[in-house]
C-alpha cells in the first residue's frame, strides 16, 4: 500500500480506532524497549 493509501486510510478512521492503533503501537515500542534490542546509543536516521 502506497503512502497516500495509507493516510486516506487512517485519516477514514474513526477517532477511537485511531486510538487503539496508536496503544498497540505504545505497547509494542515499550516490548521493544523492555527486551532490549533497542539501543538508547543508535543515531538518528535520516529523512
Amino acid at each position: 500500500m502506497s503512502k497516500p493509501d495509507t493516510r486516506r486510510k487512517l485519516a477514514s478512521l474513526s477517532f477511537s480506532e485511531k486510538i487503539k492503533i496508536l496503544e498497540k503501537l505504545r505497547r509494542r515500542s515499550l516490548a521493544i524497549a523492555a527486551s532490549g534490542l533497542r539501543s538508547s546509543k543508535t543515531k538518528p536516521r535520516p529523512k
